[in-house]
């Protein structure tokens, strides 16, 4: 819907087809800003025929589009240019009034893939998944690695007819400069959609058909290497019409979607969607093109189209990933510490487990000093890693405002965050489960798990599926306590969350993205920031259907720098090794909670601008009278909100899994902030780089705020 008083632009395109079969059309979509025409205009597979076909329909079109065969290649974030071509074609020369839809390509079919994952009624777990070619669907394959190592890749096979598939996602990005190098020196026209020499389909490449559960790849590749049958596998490709699913339901194939997204009942080839994006945004300032794309993706609401030409099957939920906690000065303690067996009848008694998240803080323990001179660190770690968990502290007399007791046991596991991740997932799920089982005999009725104990694997599924108590990773309080630590500090700065914009960085994380559906209730504007389009736009239309105020005030990037001088109140859940926040760029008066492991915004960068304030997630303060006589690198009788979180489902005796997996519930989080207030836990106070925030520091702010304000209202 346009709004009122804006005029809508009318442009003209062009799409020359390299398809064998492509026929002419002329087809109308609107587009938020634009009305588009494109027609649609066959072309055979001569280079300098194209060469000068361009400029000629440039003379009557707003611009001209390419399908069949791609002028760059985007793989592991570089660019590939196959500059033959582009010479050949006399690319250089039209600026922006060409598209070949390589540029939108990849983030529009990243979406589209992860949409359809999330909606087919089966899991793409370990499936086997066969891409005609690498180069061309990076994006796509990016995306279904993470559910899936059964990757196999034909550029070779199918573009050079050599027996030589890419195995592996990991292979093919190690090959692409060559692969790459190797298109740009073969003849064209071996990549054209109907080259001859690879009508006939060989024998022995039938296999890779039969081996896959899934297919991917342009229309013209399937009609072209077509086998007898396709029975019962899914195929993802570019639908021109209806008349397209014809020839897989010949091949018995049981689902298909369309990488075309259907467009005011037309399905768009890419390269059209790109050029008209490009036209409608060249005359935005100071943002990519590809971010601008991306909103565009957004506003228009674009869905994979699915068509299920057999039975369904049951759907699998997938999971996102999500951050750990605890930080770099914890220490473990060596001795063991002794059990009650019975804590009495009135008093509820948890577990939580810990573990050494760097060798440093191992190398600090008696027993491993000595040996750490002769002993290189990661035998040292793997030799440890066979060591059962243990006790190792006790938290006690905990009584809430309510009257409700409970005490807790910190278990610890000697592995290192290095050893977690690098033994097999299985191996920490016997541990865990053991120390469930000790827990159990020691009166223990629930255990939360802490740091990387709550990445690997699934997060605490299988542990709970095998454990005899309880299990929680205490996330929902994690990020209840975020929530409420920037309320706090908002509201001491005088900034009124309600008029205030609020951006969050690593938004489709588990954390950053709950963040970012609570933080849409309170606030007037909303930037979502993450590197995974795909990602990025489910979760942008899962927050304007949960808050349908949003519609209109929600943007997303994958750039934070597009957002850090629009916002108030930030929050950055990225697990990136390199800085992702320039400190420079934010806007004075801005309220940070660096909620990243590792940090986003180091204590020197932070130094340089007195006009921001840098807080970390909150902590919780345990009632008064509770004992932890245990260094976790916080003040006395504070405690993680993860731990917190186990101590308060103790207090309420919620014996069941809370907090499990990687998709944290909103309304676990509300709850968990409920019980919270209902047994008088309250936030420690808020730290920055682990000093407590000073009085003049918030009064400084204030003065920030109430200028802008000021400004605001004599503008």
């Amino acid at each position: 819907m346009v709004e009122q008083g804006i005029v809508k632009q009318h442009f003209r395109i062009a799409l020359m087809d390299l398809s064998p079969d492509s026929e002419r059309g002329s087809f109308s979509i609107e587009l938020p800003e634009a009305t588009v025409s494109w027609d649609r205009v066959p072309v055979r597979q001569n280079p300098e025929l194209i060469g000068s076909l361009i400029p000629q329909l440039l003379q009557e079109y707003d611009s001209v589009a390419m399908q069949g065969i791609s002028s760059s290649f985007r793989i592991a974030g570089r660019t590939y240019e196959n500059e033959h071509l582009r010479s050949q074609l006399r690319l250089d020369d039209y600026g922006g009034r060409f598209s070949d839809g390589s540029a939108l390509l990849a983030t529009l079919e990243r979406y589209i893939v992860q949409q359809a994952a999330e909606q087919l009624p089966f899991s793409f777990k370990r499936k086997s998944i066969l891409f005609f070619s690498g180069l061309n669907r990076y994006g796509s394959a990016e995306v279904l690695s993470k559910y899936t190592k059964k990757l196999v890749f034909g550029d070779l096979l199918y573009g050079f007819r050599l027996g030589i598939p890419i195995t592996s996602f990991s292979q093919l990005e190690n090959s692409a400069p060559q692969l790459v190098k190797a298109v740009m020196q073969a003849p064209a026209s071996w990549f054209w959609p109907a080259a001859r020499r690879s009508k006939r389909m060989m024998p022995r490449f039938q296999m890779y058909f039969k081996r896959a559960d899934i297919i991917i790849g342009g229309l013209s590749y399937f009609k072209r290497y077509k086998p007898d049958t396709l029975a019962g596998k899914t195929v993802f490709t570019n639908l021109r019409d209806e008349r397209d699913l014809q020839l897989f339901r010949e091949l018995d194939v049981e689902h298909v979607v369309s990488l075309a997204p259907k467009i005011s009942g037309v399905y768009t080839p890419v390269p059209v969607l790109e050029a008209a994006f490009r036209l409608c945004g060249r005359d935005s300032e100071n943002r990519e093109i590809e971010d601008f794309f991306l909103n565009l993706i957004h506003r228009m609401e674009l869905k994979p189209e699915i068509f299920h030409l057999r039975p369904q099957e049951e759907k699998e939920d997938l999971t996102a990933l999500q951050l750990p906690i605890l930080p770099e000065n914890f220490v473990p303690r060596e001795e063991v510490v002794e059990i009650a067996e019975d804590s009495g009848e009135d008093v509820a008694r948890f577990a939580f487990v810990i573990h050494p998240l760097v060798f440093a803080q191992v190398r600090r323990l008696r027993s491993v000093k000595a040996m750490s001179h002769f002993m290189p660190e990661r035998l040292i770690e793997d030799t440890m890693a066979q060591l059962s968990g243990f006790p190792c502290a006790m938290i006690k007399n905990v009584v809430s405002k309510t009257g409700a007791r409970a005490e807790g046991v910190l278990y610890a596991i000697p592995m290192t965050s290095r050893a977690i991740m690098r033994f097999p997932a299985e191996f920490l799920y016997k541990k865990l489960t053991a120390v469930a089982e000790a827990a159990s005999q020691k009166g223990c009725r629930i255990m939360g798990l802490g740091a990387y104990t709550s990445v690997v694997g699934d997060a605490g599924k299988t542990v709970s599926d095998t454990s005899p108590i309880g299990i929680t990773t205490g996330n929902s309080y994690t990020v209840a306590s975020t929530i409420r630590t920037m309320e706090v500090a908002a509201a001491r700065c005088n900034i009124d969350m309600a008029k205030s914009s609020a951006c969050v960085i690593g938004a489709t994380g588990s954390i950053g993205s709950v963040c970012a559906r609570l933080l849409a209730e309170k606030v007037d504007h909303l930037y979502l920031v993450s590197p995974r389009p795909e990602r990025l736009l489910a979760l942008s239309a899962m927050i304007e259907k949960e808050t349908p105020r949003m519609k209109g005030r929600l943007e997303i990037s994958r750039n934070a720098a597009d957002f850090l001088g629009l916002s108030d109140l930030i929050i950055t859940t990225t697990s990136a090794v390199d800085p992702v926040v320039d400190v420079t760029e934010l806007r004075p008066g801005c309220i940070v909670c660096d909620v990243a492991r590792p940090p986003d915004i180091r204590e020197e960068e932070a130094a340089r601008r007195n006009d921001i304030l840098v807080i970390e997630s909150g902590e919780i303060r345990l009632p008064e009278g509770a004992e932890l006589k245990y260094d976790i690198g916080l003040p006395p009788n504070t405690i993680y909100a993860c731990m917190a979180e186990t101590l308060l489902l103790a207090l309420e005796r919620r014996f069941d899994h809370y907090t499990i997996g990687r998709e944290i519930d909103p309304q676990k989080v509300k709850e968990i902030q409920a019980i919270g207030d209902k047994h008088g836990f309250e936030l420690a106070d808020i730290r920055s780089f682990g000093k407590v925030v000073p009085d003049e520091h918030y009064e400084k702010l204030r003065g920030i705020v109430a200028g802008r304000a000021g400004r605001t209202v004599a503008g």
